[in-house]
């Protein structure tokens, strides 16, 4: 076995002692992902590993003379570093719609002192990633998303995938029959929600698709281990099939108040002798197929309150602080000085019964050290943290979840960003903050966004992270130059659309969806608001960008922006089209409303088209999980599961459209014939001379998209042969709009 000169550990004689035991250095993993990314413009690069001395983890670079020299204390600051290199010199930009790559003849000379990172962790993912974006990712695409997280930083992933496995294994050995196992599992785009006790038996979950995804499991590990992460892996947190709970009267088990429209899940109280018993035999099968790690998620109450409601609030403190324990002391048995962690979701979603005391009482028995809240919520929920006093000195991550159900339009909120990363580590009354993260619900938006978050999380030396400087870079690598007209362009566009922390018009009057157009059509949207954010700026940023094509449509990433940009301002208008044809119905204006109607059609089917040459398409989701199946059978049932995701989702539709996109296809074949029915369905209350029938028109869309997701049909993508000239037609269209 050899290595090559750029696997050195600097200071010691780590790299002898890691290949006489048969393993690579960690900068071996980093050197070839760095080859993964440049090519063989590695050669130049020189990766050092130098001993963590307990400080905050740093990186340096000293390029000079065509060679580049990193230096960091892991081999993910190694990639960060690297990273920081290659985008201040305008060399590299990767990001999920994709990747600019331009190796120059000689790199160029440039030096940054050590730069420390105040958060010792950088975590990422949400468990709800893991149906929103990642269900029917094969290992090429979980490859990529990797070699993204280490090279922004992360150095502690959520790794939910293959955990099927391992409960098949427990609740088969705990004697439930083959049937009751296919009755308790959930649809591949909706485990994550079994996972943490929502729902259960929502689908079909083939065998097929178990094993697969243990064996990408166990590649996403290994990855991830190499470079030096950390992953999060799955542990028990009581909830039980319903099968094993009628098998088990004499258990404590509790009927669970129902989620989102579905039926009740069964939750082992973890002070029962069963608990212990099933959370030890849960991770031993774990351990025996996948591995350990130092971190195990246990998220006992997501949205689910816990069964104290009956008792005092003394009685009430008691048994949350003897939930607490007997959930850590589980884990600690099974897996001993292993850290639990949870999120502080439910302390934010349902701050009614998450007052400070019942937070405090929950998490008191469990040693400081040995618990590891991710506070995910701060720009949707802010101030828990302040709230619950740091965690009662628990370890805790201070973090953002920005999206929520792979939702895309443009949104974000980079001054928030910067104040928060800003302060934290001046404030004293942070306890024991372990580390920043970010935790999507889904992926592939707003990547912007992310960029200044983990920038921000680990910044170069000297960085101030004011945004127009910041954005300068960011714009000279993502597509090669930039000049005084692009970044006006741009800063108008982020002062327009990411300065919004969340879509608060994503829960409108009881409908998910992010803009009207997504919502299933109702009368009485006619007073719907628009989304925060400036959309005369919008406007002007969108034609300034526009202008700019000569210069830059050659760019992939700039033709992405440009199409993103103007399509999100084009259905915020398309919005405004919907609404003033709602009020016109609801006036007895009929030729107004059938003007408008016209106008919304046409600009519709632009946006799909022209949508049609982004990455991600409804076309795109569809056949993803098509490729994911073994047999025509599980072909079916990943596509349904795919379609009903995307759109009336389930639990008797409350969650309809939570998951929305605006992607084209869902535009031109499931939106627009939405429309059209409530379109017919005024103009029947019309001819007829009776008054508009919401309730029977709900009935009508409720069947018509409960036939639309078991379709398996699939949709032609459509893209635009002239793309601005499309967008141009568009955008004149919205100006007649």
């Amino acid at each position: 076995m050899s290595w090559t000169r750029r696997t050195v550990l600097a200071g010691s004689g780590g790299a002898l002692a890691g290949a006489a035991a048969g393993f690579p250095p960690l900068a071996d993993a980093a050197t070839t992902a760095l080859r993964r990314l440049i090519g063989s413009g590695e050669a130049a690069f020189d990766l050092r590993l130098v001993p963590h001395d307990g400080t905050q983890p740093w990186f340096a670079i000293n390029a000079t003379g065509g060679a580049v020299q990193i230096v960091a204390t892991t081999s993910v600051g190694l990639m960060r570093g690297a990273y920081a290199y290659l985008t201040a010199i305008g060399a590299a930009q990767v990001n999920w719609e994709g990747r600019r790559i331009a190796v120059p003849k000689k790199w160029p000379d440039r030096a940054v002192v050590r730069s420390p990172t105040f958060f010792r962790h950088r975590a990422y993912l949400n468990p709800c990633t893991f149906g929103y974006t990642t269900p029917f990712w094969e290992w090429p695409r979980w490859e990529r998303e990797i070699d993204w997280m280490a090279l922004h930083g992360i150095d502690m992933p959520l790794a939910m995938e293959g955990q099927e496995f391992v409960w098949r294994q427990l609740w088969a050995d705990a004697g439930l029959s083959e049937t009751e196992l296919d009755a308790y599992f959930c649809g591949p785009a909706f485990l994550p929600w079994q996972r943490m006790g929502n729902i259960e038996g929502y689908g079909i979950l083939p065998k097929g698709y178990i094993v697969k995804k243990r064996d990408l499991q166990l590649r996403i590990l290994e990855r991830q281990r190499t470079l030096g992460m950390t992953p999060v892996l799955p542990a028990f947190a009581g909830y039980v099939p319903k099968a094993f709970a009628l098998r088990h009267p004499e258990a404590r088990i509790h009927k669970m108040t129902p989620w989102g429209g579905f039926h009740e899940t069964y939750w082992l109280d973890p002070t029962d002798p069963l608990f212990a018993k099933l959370a030890k035999g849960f991770l031993d099968r774990y351990t025996a197929t996948y591995g350990t790690s130092d971190y195990y998620l246990a998220d006992a109450f997501n949205e689910m309150r816990p069964p104290v409601a009956d008792q005092s609030p003394e009685e009430r403190s008691a048994s949350l602080s003897r939930y607490g324990k007997a959930l850590y002391d589980s884990l600690n048995a099974a897996r001993p000085g292993a850290v639990m962690v949870m999120q502080a979701w439910l302390f934010g979603i349902d701050p009614q019964f998450w007052d400070a005391p019942s937070i405090a009482a929950f998490l008191k028995e469990v040693p400081d050290n040995k618990l590891l809240v991710l506070d995910i919520a701060n720009d949707t929920y802010p101030g828990v943290w302040e709230k619950a006093k740091a965690f009662s000195g628990k370890s805790w991550i201070f973090g953002y979840i920005h999206d929520f159900g792979g939702n895309n339009p443009l949104f974000g909120d980079l001054p928030l960003v910067q104040r928060d990363l800003s302060s934290l580590p001046a404030r004293t009354d942070v306890g024991r903050l372990e580390g920043f993260g970010v935790f999507p619900e889904g992926l592939n938006t707003n990547s912007i966004i992310y960029d200044y978050m983990f920038d921000r999380a680990w910044p170069a030396a000297g960085s101030s992270g004011d945004i127009d400087a910041w954005l300068a870079t960011y714009l000279t690598a993502r597509y090669g130059k930039m000049d005084p007209g692009l970044l006006a362009a741009w800063s108008d566009l982020w002062r327009a659309v990411y300065q919004v922390p969340n879509w608060r018009t994503g829960y409108w009057k009881g409908a998910f969806g992010q803009y009207l157009f997504c919502k299933r059509p109702d009368q009485t949207f006619q007073d719907f608001d628009q989304e925060p954010g400036d959309l005369a700026l919008l406007q002007k940023a969108v034609h300034a960008l526009l202008k700019l094509a000569p210069s830059y449509g050659h760019e992939l990433l700039f033709r992405y922006d440009v199409i993103a940009a103007s399509c999100h301002y084009a259905t915020l208008c398309l919005d405004q089209t919907l609404c003033s044809m709602i009020r016109s119905y609801g006036t007895g204006d009929s030729a107004a409303a059938e003007a408008a109607w016209k106008t919304a059609r046409r600009m519709c089917l632009l946006i799909d088209e022209i949508l049609g040459a982004q990455p991600w398409t409804l076309s795109g989701w569809i056949e993803e999980a098509r490729a994911y199946a073994s047999t025509p059978q599980e072909a079916k049932i990943y596509v349904e599961n795919a379609k009903r995701q995307v759109t009336i989702w389930g639990g008797d539709a409350v969650l309809k459209d939570y998951a929305s996109k605006a992607w084209s296809g869902l535009y031109r074949h499931f939106y627009l014939p939405r429309w059209s029915l409530y379109v017919k369905a005024q103009r029947s209350a019309i001819r007829s001379q009776s008054p508009f029938d919401q309730a029977r028109l709900t009935a009508t869309l409720i069947q018509w998209e409960t036939a639309w997701a078991e379709n398996p049909r699939s949709f032609p993508q459509r893209s635009p042969t002239k793309l601005f000239d499309a967008i141009t037609v568009l955008l004149a269209q919205c100006a007649r709009g």
